[in-house]
């Protein structure tokens, strides 16, 4: 990594940040696994400032820690002295994260697009959709063929005639 490597990514983080609170929805680009198989690398996530109060069991929300996002589930909110917290953990982790405060939140997860297809809602995690999760946690073979697969579908998506018309249509 070269020396402006972290001072680039770190401009990205603050930037997508004041976008965010400025006006209130913010979209990027996924990365990583920890959400595999609800959201793979490349699919664009629409962000939407959202309150810690309004956040319910099963969103999927973006927080930021140490200068970097993380875009992992809403299992539970609990109280810790006068605060509330939630707790969270990506879809294909297998232990939840620490407690995200208010001061680190920055918004819900509210559409996610994928290649040619139409913005959706986020997906819950359904048993079989975290048991798939796990498997990929823990099995780096099933996550690549699940990345490749992935990739595979995607390039047959935006192979379709009319792919690049549908992207440059008004939504």
């Amino acid at each position: 990594m070269s020396e402006s490597d972290p001072v680039r990514e770190h401009s990205k983080h603050n930037l997508a940040v004041e976008v965010l609170q400025g006006t209130g929805v913010l979209r990027l680009v996924a990365f990583g696994h920890s959400m595999l198989p609800t959201l793979f690398p490349g699919d664009v996530l629409t962000v939407k400032v959202e309150p810690l109060a309004e956040i319910q069991a099963g969103d999927v929300v973006l927080f930021a820690r140490q200068g970097r996002f993380f875009i992992h589930r809403n299992l539970r909110p609990v109280q810790r002295g006068s605060g509330s917290l939630l707790v969270t953990r990506g879809d294909s982790m297998p232990h939840a994260d620490e407690p995200v405060t208010a001061d680190e939140l920055l918004g819900k997860i509210v559409s996610v697009e994928r290649g040619a297809h139409p913005p959706v809602a986020v997906p819950p995690c359904s048993r079989l959709r975290r048991m798939a999760g796990l498997m990929m946690a823990y099995s780096g073979k099933l996550r690549s063929l699940a990345l490749r697969w992935h990739e595979r579908t995607l390039r047959a998506d935006l192979a379709q005639p009319g792919y690049a018309h549908r992207e440059a249509s008004p939504k």
